[in-house]
């Protein structure tokens, strides 16, 4: 039983807001300002059901990416528009964001390695296009464990298959022993 919330708690880790990867593909620690959306809320956006446009926290730090740390890193053009991009952190799970674990068909944002717009009139924002994805069971740390958020909010999630290696490659570059992820409690019948 103890390996087996283990193992869910290592899953969890990798919910960030589109952990969603192919199976061959490699992870990169990066450290560097980023948007975290584990938890972020999203909208389809207008006239196109398969974007979303997601609100998530930009960050400093120790951070996962599916590319090079090079292709994702952070920029600011001539016109003053800070660009950073999608990746996941333990830091929402550190502050007590607890994971949500969604049935396939319902509606969610893959947003990792995804382009973002700092929000010039609040620089603690980006704002992320996402790809909408309605297909596998994924999970969230969105939703304050409410499940029939689930077939609504377009959270920035993760399949709940991709998540364990990401979980793993985290806890293992930054050293970290015991999780700081946990599922939400299950519904009661």
């Amino acid at each position: 039983m103890r390996s087996m919330i283990l193992g869910f708690g290592l899953a969890i880790l990798g919910m960030a807001l589109g952990l969603a990867q192919p199976a061959a593909a490699k992870n990169y620690l990066c450290n560097q300002q980023f948007a975290l959306c584990t938890s972020a809320p999203c909208i389809p956006q207008p006239g196109n059901p398969d974007i979303s446009i997601c609100v998530c926290d930009v960050q400093e730090g120790p951070n996962l990416a599916t590319v090079a740390c090079d292709t994702v890193k952070p920029s600011t053009d001539a016109e003053g528009v800070r660009t950073v991009y999608s990746q996941f952190a333990l830091t929402q799970f550190e502050q007590g964001k607890k994971g949500l674990k969604c049935e396939s068909g319902t509606p969610w944002s893959q947003c990792l390695n995804k382009i973002c717009t700092v929000d010039p009139a609040n620089p603690d924002k980006a704002i992320c296009a996402c790809d909408v994805v309605r297909t596998g069971e994924w999970q969230t740390a969105g939703g304050d464990c409410d499940a029939a958020t689930c077939k609504t909010a377009y959270w920035s999630g993760a399949l709940l298959a991709d998540s364990r290696s990401n979980a793993d490659f985290m806890m293992d570059q930054l050293k970290i022993t015991k999780s700081p992820a946990e599922a939400c409690p299950a519904p009661k019948p």
